[in-house]
């Protein structure tokens, strides 16, 4: 898979291409049924296809969002995409001139310059200033055919990026997970951290989780890749309150029969289920009793239901 950053300067490109367009966070169930419809499309008009997203969320370059957070990393989407054998990841440099574009000059610029001919959005899909084109406005112009994607329904709501953090945000890691389609992962490089968990017999590789969205404070079923092998791994996200609590939130991972120096590496942690939330404990032996119990129920709960 090919990947452009559209800054006015890439190469032009000669072969007809279908490609969907959105922000794409998360590459959940509901974005999935573009994507299938762009290979459907494809293998049916002889086309390449294609993603076009943004490098960064437009709320947060024009002033609406404080963060940054994110269900998937533009690698994580490229690796998705690059399974599904997908031709063309186009990725919008975004910034406050591009969203002065009227949806004309979107239009010229970023479709017709690119040599798209037929484009995925879903129902909602707005673009241009002030978001004055929508997906019925695409309809106007001519030899560019449109797709237009219906809502994507599970359990009675729509299947979107905001229901999948609120999950996160309250534990519901397997709820979650359905509504990705896949587990939900986070990768990041392994830091030192304050290494208080090789004291008390649970080593923990800390992990730098950048812009990614955590889930609540807790203790996690997951599984931890790192190289090329597969373990299974208790995730602690919090602040750590029974050791003089943190500014900020970690994310650590105690991988189960592994002991190796990793840091630096990269790991890919991925999430199954919670086992309870963060607690203070009033001792040093009161926390390494609840660690035992959370080990072995994560070693039950891979015997029980994973392969």
């Amino acid at each position: 898979m090919k990947v452009i950053h559209l800054d006015g300067h890439q190469q032009p490109i000669h072969e007809p291409i279908v490609s969907a367009i959105g922000f794409f966070d998360g590459l959940h169930l509901g974005h999935m049924a573009l994507v299938n419809e762009v290979i459907n499309v494809s293998k049916e008009k002889g086309y390449k296809s294609a993603l076009m997203t943004f490098d960064h969320q437009p709320g947060y370059i024009l002033g609406y969002l404080k963060e940054e957070k994110y269900l998937s990393s533009m690698i994580d989407r490229q690796n998705i995409l690059e399974k599904l054998n997908i031709d063309y990841l186009f990725i919008i440099d975004f910034s406050k001139e591009v969203a002065r574009l009227s949806p004309d000059a979107f239009i010229e610029k970023y479709i017709i310059n690119t040599n798209i001919k037929h484009i995925v959005c879903g129902f909602d899909f707005r673009f241009g200033y002030q978001n004055q084109g929508d997906a019925s406005y695409l309809y106007d112009y001519p030899y560019i055919d449109v797709s237009i994607i219906d809502e994507v329904i599970y359990d009675h709501q729509k299947i979107s990026s905001s229901r999948i953090r609120q999950c996160l945000d309250n534990g519901q890691i397997q709820q979650a997970n359905i509504l990705l389609g896949r587990n939900y992962t986070i990768t990041g490089k392994i830091i030192k951290g304050r290494q208080i968990g090789r004291t008390i017999g649970f080593a923990t590789a800390n992990i730098e989780y950048k812009n990614y969205y955590l889930p609540k404070r807790g203790v996690y079923v997951v599984k931890a890749y790192i190289h090329d092998h597969i373990y299974m791994g208790m995730c602690n996200i919090g602040l750590n309150p029974t050791f003089s609590e943190l500014s900020s939130y970690s994310l650590e991972v105690n991988i189960l029969d592994f002991n190796e120096n990793i840091y630096g590496e990269y790991l890919k942690v991925e999430f199954y289920d919670i086992i309870r939330g963060e607690k203070t404990f009033e001792n040093r032996q009161g926390l390494i009793n609840q660690l035992t119990q959370d080990q072995q129920y994560i070693r039950k709960y891979f015997k029980n239901n994973v392969e």
